[in-house]
């Protein structure tokens, strides 16, 4: 068929396959979107159709899947927005978190604030740190499970645990 021809049916199409992806979407710009994305993969095959009736059935066919196109568009997008926001979350609680642990740590007698620290963060085990400062093995554990047993009262307190 001839390009004329496409712009004749084209235009009579267009109101149609608009109220159809209306019915899709009710916002008029991603319809508007769709039909487009439609007649373009329209014009794309037209040189293959041999009837007018040929060309209506498939840009309904092609109205409707580039309105399904859409959606899973928008899903996608609604999805990663949320993700993001989970993360963000996610990271301010890890931050509070971080933040409410350090002034707990603060508060604690410097010889137990100084074994946590060699176990939290230098990751040392009993019997390391016990090496490191010569303090019994058997004192430098109670130390430990009292600073922790102290953080974790600190932070429930606090409302963090």
């Amino acid at each position: 068929m001839k390009a004329e021809t496409f712009t004749s049916i084209v235009s009579q199409l267009r109101p149609r396959l608009l109220n159809l992806a209306l019915q899709f979407n009710a916002d008029f710009d991603i319809a508007e979107d769709a039909v487009q994305e439609a007649l373009m993969r329209l014009w794309t095959a037209w040189e293959k159709l041999s009837e007018a009736k040929d060309a209506e059935r498939l840009a309904i066919r092609l109205t409707k899947h580039a309105c399904i196109d859409a959606y899973r568009k928008h899903q996608q997008t609604v999805e990663l927005k949320d993700h993001t926001a989970t993360i963000n979350d996610d990271a301010i609680q890890e931050a509070e978190l971080q933040n409410a642990l350090e002034q707990v740590v603060a508060t604690l007698p410097p010889a137990e604030r100084r074994l946590w620290t060699m176990f939290s963060e230098a990751q040392m085990d009993s019997a390391q740190i016990a090496a490191a400062t010569g303090i019994a093995i058997r004192s430098v554990s109670t130390m430990l499970s009292c600073a922790r047993h102290h953080i974790v009262e600190s932070l429930k307190k606090g409302g963090i645990l």
